[in-house]
């Protein structure tokens, strides 16, 4: 099995700010194709939940998911309000459809918390060497007693 890479908490909070930033810049540039102002919101609160997921898929923890896509909803919807829309009240829509971001993001980090108590609780505490049999910890490399390599 394959291991993820450990990263930086921090650093996917600043990939959930980007990518649903960029996810809610394009979406709020597309809705001003739409017809009808009702249509764009239907439209944009499931586009951008759908943005808060997979922005949240990059973050550690869901707590950072959640309040990054939140913030890169705001921030990105609220540009694209500003450059392409006049005539709508922006910061309570732009903080409404970062809020349906920022849902996206919550329901992505609650899953991926689960998924990881799941595997925890699932995998062995120790497993054993295969020439001698001895007991080793799950992230041993070498045998502790006869100093033989471990599959990873």
């Amino acid at each position: 099995m394959a291991r993820a890479p450990l990263r930086n908490p921090l650093a996917g909070f600043a990939l959930a700010l980007v990518i649903t930033a960029l996810i809610a810049g394009v979406a709020g540039f597309a809705s001003t194709f739409l017809p009808y102002l009702e249509f764009r919101l239907f439209f944009l609160g499931f586009v951008l939940f759908a943005a808060g997921f997979f922005a949240a898929r990059r973050t550690f923890l869901g707590s950072l998911g959640f309040v990054g896509a939140y913030l890169g909803g705001f921030a990105g919807f609220y540009v694209a309000e500003l450059l392409f829309w006049t005539d709508v009240p922006m910061e309570l829509l732009a903080l409404a459809l970062a809020l349906a971001a920022g849902l996206g993001g919550f329901v992505a980090g609650k899953i991926g918390v689960v998924r990881l108590d799941r595997m925890k609780a699932l995998a062995p505490a120790q497993r054993r060497c295969h020439n001698c049999g001895e007991r080793v910890g799950v992230n041993a490399r070498k045998c502790w007693s006869c100093k033989a390599s471990l599959p990873s």
